[in-house]
């Protein structure tokens, strides 16, 4: 299969890396021309959660600053495009160029955080079925040249035909199992070494995903620590329990499924990705935008648009986007 991938970062590599040691073929669209040139001169290295090294050939792969996509991609048949970019980056421009990267047969999957942008990609891509990915797949970028792999996770893929929760899933079941697109991906993933599977109501574990970042992100990137310090006092676990109780009650109030033990949820999520460093916290040690706008900004008008307010949630918010966001902060 031939592969785009749009984002050279953490998972952008670690899904490239993967796909072209199982012998397909990769072009990875970046940001900047300099991360471009590095890769196709020099390469880079995938540790693996094992520790075991594997040098990704530059002469295997091909690598471009995104904006020329618009030349390139018309004369261009691929597969599947791998959106991987921060949620924020998502643009008129950049919608534009992924355009052009479409071909009659080619898929789209989509790995964000938060919310918002399936809704743009469905009016650039008119007529095309767009795939979410929720994955608890986990990488690291170290400079240029290493990404590191924190662990194997899972991957699980469904069609967005419309952003609706409380929308009848008939059509979203019609298009993955009456098209061997979507199965035909997950065995192609499977095979390169990420589990994957698809899913009827891919709905639901997007919403859920939404809530758990929605509880732990902003709160260990204000704190500045790992996702299980979370549970280490009484005050942590107090405002953990007040967002799940404020986002379990804006669920309800828009019909959308969560489970009743939320709070037992975030915290076995919390012990179980103990040492690892949020992608919010990420980006605040790193002094760029976050994607709290999309999660729990999201969340906020969700609620209000139903009438539930969600004081915690606005706080935490309101917070994050006051953290100055020029200085690398370290830890």
């Amino acid at each position: 299969m031939k592969f785009e991938i749009i984002g050279a970062g953490a998972l952008g590599l670690l899904f490239g890396a993967k796909l072209l040691n199982a012998g397909h073929e990769v072009t990875f669209w970046t940001r900047t021309n300099h991360q471009a040139d590095l890769l196709t001169k020099q390469g880079y290295i995938l540790e693996e959660s094992d520790g075991s090294l594997h040098q990704i050939e530059a002469s295997k792969f091909q690598a471009h600053q995104i904006k020329e996509a618009v030349k390139i991609g018309e004369y261009r048949e691929n597969d599947w495009v791998f959106i991987t970019t921060k949620q924020r980056h998502i643009d008129g421009e950049l919608l534009s160029i992924i355009q052009s990267l479409h071909g009659e047969r080619t898929g789209t999957l989509c790995f964000q955080n938060g919310m918002g942008h399936v809704e743009k990609l469905l009016t650039f891509l008119k007529g095309r079925q767009i795939y979410t990915a929720v994955t608890t797949e986990g990488g690291k970028r170290i400079g240029t040249e290493r990404v590191i792999r924190s662990g194997v996770g899972k991957t699980t893929i469904g069609i967005v035909e419309r952003r609706s929760p409380k929308s009848d899933q008939r059509e979203a079941e019609k298009g993955i199992y009456g098209d061997d697109r979507g199965e035909s991906l997950v065995n192609t993933l499977d095979i390169a070494g990420f589990p994957a599977f698809l899913s009827k109501d891919i709905d639901r574990e997007i919403f859920r995903k939404l809530l758990i970042n929605a509880v732990v992100n902003p709160l260990t990137a204000l704190w500045r620590i790992p996702n299980g310090e979370l549970l280490e006092t009484e005050e942590r676990r107090n405002l953990l329990r007040q967002l799940c109780q404020e986002g379990a009650a804006i669920y309800q109030a828009n019909g959308i499924s969560y489970d009743p033990a939320l709070y037992e949820q975030v915290s076995e999520v919390c012990r179980s990705t103990a040492g690892n460093i949020s992608s919010m916290l990420n980006d605040v040690l790193q002094g760029v935008p976050t994607e709290v706008d999309f999660i729990n900004g999201y969340l906020v008008e969700m609620g209000r648009s139903a009438g539930v307010s969600a004081p915690g949630h606005e706080m935490v918010w309101q917070l994050i986007r006051g953290l100055p966001s020029t200085n690398r902060i370290s830890i």
